[in-house]
């Protein structure tokens, strides 16, 4: 399994650290992927500027630069976050006024195929409404996504949030709609059986899989066991405070180590 991690936890803004300068250090420090968030550039309205990229002030150029650029440090951009889905839902709690915020999630699609990334954190952020407005606009961006050969993994930790019930209701709705395009974006959560469980319930619906700072209560080899038998081997992506970022490439080969020498 390869090891990918959070862009946007690093503490210096965008003009104090450049993206590629972050590529580097993350090279550095032993990932061999990085996801990036979608947010949009406020600076010009006062704010510091926050870590991310944003499709409109992305043109191809642009694109294929970041692209580059990440591959010159050696890694690869395999997931998109899509982190503006929070303020957007702080100005339409409703899934009826998400017209506009469908048409985002589209954008951050076309964008991850043009960045070489396979799929994409969605949510609603703390946006509400019922079992059809939600699968309408899943259903809607998952055709779109499709199209651009992107996976779209919606958070299972944060569904409860539309007010449908937990990640078993996300998991009717995934299979509901019948799309490849449209999986889970697992995050494990709590003790050893909570996040097995997390694990278990997606099965093989996971497309990818955030995970918080290394717990020495957890039995991580039960954790690796579960994503075995869901057929996941991709990218261990760590949502963590920049402080963590070195601890958490060491920790996980420390992990990962033990774990095969058990199997042997």
């Amino acid at each position: 399994m390869k090891l990918s991690v959070r862009e946007g936890a690093f503490r210096q803004s965008p003009a104090e650290l450049p993206l590629e300068q972050s590529f580097a250090k993350l090279a550095r420090l032993g990932y061999q992927g990085v996801e990036l968030s979608t947010v949009p550039d406020r600076e010009a309205r006062g704010y510091r500027q926050r870590r991310g990229i944003w499709a409109e002030m992305l043109d191809p150029g642009k694109r294929a630069q970041i692209k580059a650029a990440a591959a010159a440090s050696g890694l690869e951009i395999p997931t998109l976050s899509s982190d503006w889905a929070w303020g957007y839902s702080d100005f339409h709690p409703k899934l009826t006024a998400w017209d506009r915020g469908a048409e985002l999630i589209v954008e951050d699609a076309r964008l991850a195929a043009d960045l070489g990334a396979r799929s994409i954190l969605i949510h609603f952020g703390t946006s509400t409404g019922t079992w059809d407005q939600a699968r309408g606009i899943l259903r809607e961006v998952a055709a779109e996504a499709a199209r651009y050969g992107v996976v779209l993994g919606f958070e299972g930790s944060i569904w409860f949030r539309v007010g449908l019930g937990g990640q078993e209701t996300l998991v009717r709705m995934v299979d509901e709609i019948a799309n490849p395009a449209l999986r889970i974006y697992v995050h494990p959560h709590g003790d050893t059986a909570s996040q097995v469980r997390d694990i278990e319930q997606v099965g093989d619906r996971i497309c990818a899989l955030h995970a918080s700072a290394l717990n020495p209560e957890v039995d991580y080899g039960q954790v690796f066991a579960a994503l075995k038998r869901a057929g996941y081997d991709w990218y261990w992506c760590f949502e963590v405070s920049e402080d963590l970022f070195a601890s958490s490439v060491t920790g996980f080969a420390e992990l990962a180590r033990a774990h095969n020498q058990s199997r042997t």
